[in-house]
């Protein structure tokens, strides 16, 4: 299959929603196509280069974006609201200009049920959301996540906020079971971290109360 690449500096989980504004006029071109047409576009992770100009080359798996809404602007500009679809890899590059066009063959990942690993990770991440929640003395209400676990792997791998290269390292790790366990391990690294600066903070208001009364 060909598919028109957009190398940006993130990663792109299937089934996460991806905001986008189309200013460069090789990438107004490939999503003016790409709507004209009714057809994905590849995202994937830059490995070197830059997102604006050219000489950007991308990590060769990343995840198709459908573009579900468009809003046109001044001067040709676009705002775009796009969905993951399903993961890929470049087999070959077909063309670099005006944008990148690839051959890709898309991946499907290992069908499995990892029960213990899936309700571990869901529990360390509602976790993570409310103590993220705390540092702003925010309240956390329950959260809905996938039963599935490729496709909760996937929820959980997208909300993360880590580095984009551990991002991309569980898009390519095509076992649910094992991509959940890395999870994990970013996840109990993280709720401790939290759970020190949630006391801290909480710590500091409580002085600063004694300090008004």
């Amino acid at each position: 299959m060909e598919l028109p690449i957009f190398p940006l500096n993130a990663v792109l989980f299937p089934g996460q929603r991806l905001p986008l504004h189309i200013f460069e006029e090789r990438y107004k071109l490939m999503v003016n196509t790409c709507v004209d047409e009714r057809m994905p576009f590849g995202v994937c992770l830059i490995r070197e280069g830059r997102e604006v100009g050219g000489g950007a080359r991308p990590f060769e798996t990343g995840t198709t974006a459908h573009i579900r809404e468009v809003q046109k602007l001044e001067e040709g500009r676009l705002n775009i609201a796009c969905i993951g679809g399903e993961r890929f890899v470049i087999k070959n590059l077909l063309q670099e200009t005006p944008y990148i066009v690839a051959e890709v063959e898309g991946l499907r990942q290992e069908r499995m049920e990892a029960p213990e690993a899936s309700e571990t990770a869901a529990k360390l991440f509602a976790e993570y959301v409310r103590l993220n929640l705390a540092m702003t003395n925010q309240w956390s209400r329950t959260m809905e996540m996938p039963a599935d676990a490729g496709t909760l792997a996937d929820f959980i791998g997208a909300r993360l906020a880590v580095d984009v290269v551990t991002k991309q390292r569980l898009l390519e790790q095509l076992s649910p079971e094992l991509r959940l366990r890395g999870e994990i391990e970013v996840l109990t690294r993280a709720v401790d971290l939290l759970g020190t600066q949630v006391q801290v903070a909480r710590a500091v208001r409580w002085q600063g109360l004694g300090v008004l009364n």
